[in-house]
């Protein structure tokens, strides 16, 4: 019998640990930070540890959330709206051609309001998203290798020619995934992959 406890009720989490809050953000594929109106990081899932590291839009100096000094995006005003104002924001960070979206979400802590501050992704399907994908739907290997193109916006001229097999052959495989995945064009197979949950590596994502 399902327990229908509402989830926002408070209640349904005080057995929930810190270390078992930190493992629950961290089986979650997208970047997730919580911080103050400062940027202060209280708690960062794996994912978004990985983005911090990387530097190129974000990176936490002295244990703050900022961005870059090559990106554009105010990410800091954005952080003030949600914990002084209530206010939810969508910032776009963007540097050349890298750029990252991210959510800021009002939320009431134990010693005053904090931000959850939601990485987007940066591209419709991870590896690991995509492996598991192709299984529910039986792709075959070379229907996930075409799919995986399409994935990074590849032509089909230039997955025929990488992969040494003719133009003819992609887009046969391409009207077989569609068929397999329910879609009527390529765009609707992109949309399909960005409905799959994010999820981490099994063995948890790279130092």
């Amino acid at each position: 019998m399902f327990d229908r406890t509402p989830l926002h009720d408070a209640a349904a989490f005080r057995g929930v640990s810190g270390p078992m809050l930190q493992a629950l953000f961290d089986q979650i594929g997208s970047g997730l930070i919580v911080c103050d109106a400062d940027g202060r990081i209280q708690l960062a899932n794996r994912a978004a540890l990985a983005e911090l590291r990387s530097a190129r839009l974000l990176h936490s100096g002295g244990g703050v959330l900022q961005r870059c000094a090559v990106a554009d995006g105010d990410l800091a005003l954005a952080l003030r709206l949600a914990a002084t104002r209530g206010r939810r924001s969508l910032v776009r960070l963007q540097a050349g051609g890298d750029r990252l979206h991210v959510s800021t979400l009002p939320l009431a802590g134990d010693t005053g309001p904090v931000v959850l501050v939601v990485l987007g992704r940066r591209r419709a399907c991870s590896e690991l998203e995509l492996e598991l994908l192709a299984a529910s739907y039986g792709l075959t290997h070379a229907e996930r290798r075409v799919l995986a193109g399409l994935m990074q916006e590849e032509r089909p001229s230039e997955i025929a020619e990488r992969h040494a097999v003719k133009l003819s052959t992609v887009r046969t495989q391409i009207s077989s995934i569609r068929a397999k995945l329910g879609t009527r064009s390529v765009e609707g197979l992109l949309l399909r992959a960005a409905e799959v949950p994010a999820m981490p590596p099994a063995l948890g994502l790279a130092a």
